[in-house]
């Protein structure tokens, strides 16, 4: 990111305790402590006691410690073709694992499009900041990119910054977004895949929003309990608003015998869709409410404050 001038927050790679420690007091509190490893999504540590940030560190070899980003998070997929690329929707995840964004972080409790108070000019001004120049930069180091480009970003005080960059879809913002894709992923994806993007024509959308809603297993983030079998009920009738959708997603289950079981942390994904994220959040938690299981549970307040009236 350096490399191709993209803004990002300033970060220091630490591998010993003292390194860490002088990193965590250059850049203060909030501290935010990475393990520099495959960790699924639970390897970030952000927390303004700095016994909790060095005990983090000190628990993986590698870490890389970062200035905290203030302001909302926004994800941006776009798909490249290794000149080029076209943006799909800006979603909103909620990485905490409690309402109210307390608790650990996660891989992800919810999402939801559209974003009603993201600035105009988001997508445009992301496009021509963050993912050009990256495309740019691989493309002069000889590794063109052809793919899903994920960006995850702060919208703070100074500016759009980078969190983050994932080469596939992320989850759970792909459950809203795709829910509301209408031109065939398909083609999308192969036009990508051969180097031939069309740029110039507009993705088509589905008019309305669409709300996820993460069902976990006990113990996550930190220990998932599996093998517990899951019932969903049948959708009452009038359960789902009119006008509205409501469906399960599969993530982390299984079939054992003939029961569907837990098998992972995010067990499944109540999606719902509708004319407003209103609509979309009480379809989402009309279906969440049709699966039972040990343990199981969800955030409640989804998409809560982006829907309410004003």
């Amino acid at each position: 990111m350096t490399a191709a001038g993209i803004p990002t927050a300033r970060a220091r790679v630490a591998t010993t305790p003292a390194d860490a420690e002088e990193a965590l007091r250059e850049f203060g509190a909030p501290y935010v402590v990475k393990d520099d490893a495959l960790a699924a999504g639970k390897g970030v540590v952000v927390t303004a006691d700095l016994s909790v940030a060095l005990a983090h560190a000190a628990a993986c070899r590698r870490v890389v410690i970062e200035e905290f980003l203030d302001g909302p998070e926004v994800s941006l997929f776009a798909v490249a073709d290794g000149l080029t690329a076209v943006p799909l929707l800006a979603a909103q995840d909620f990485k905490r694992a409690q309402d109210g964004d307390r608790g650990p972080n996660t891989g992800g409790m919810g999402a939801y499009v559209p974003l009603p108070w993201a600035p105009a000019g988001l997508t445009a001004e992301v496009m021509a900041t963050v993912v050009q120049p990256a495309l740019d930069e691989l493309a002069r180091r000889g590794a063109p990119y052809r793919g899903l480009l994920y960006v995850g970003l702060a919208l703070t005080s100074k500016g759009v910054r980078v969190v983050e960059f994932n080469a596939r879809f992320g989850d759970p913002e792909t459950q809203v977004v795709l829910d509301r894709l209408a031109t065939p992923l398909a083609g999308l994806l192969h036009a990508s895949a051969v180097g031939d993007l069309d740029t110039s024509r507009h993705l088509a959308w589905r008019p309305g929003a669409a709300v996820t809603v993460v069902i976990a297993a006990s113990g996550y983030p930190e220990e998932p309990a599996k093998g517990d079998v899951i019932t969903i009920k049948d959708l009452p009738s009038n359960a789902l608003p009119d006008g509205t959708d409501g469906y399960l997603l599969h993530a982390g289950t299984a079939l054992s015998g003939g029961d569907l079981v837990t098998s992972g942390g995010r067990v499944l994904n109540a999606v719902g869709s509708g004319a407003d994220l209103a609509a979309a959040r009480a379809a989402a938690y009309a279906v969440a409410e049709c699966v039972e299981f040990r343990g199981g549970w969800y955030r409640r307040d989804i998409a809560e404050r982006a829907s309410a009236p004003g």
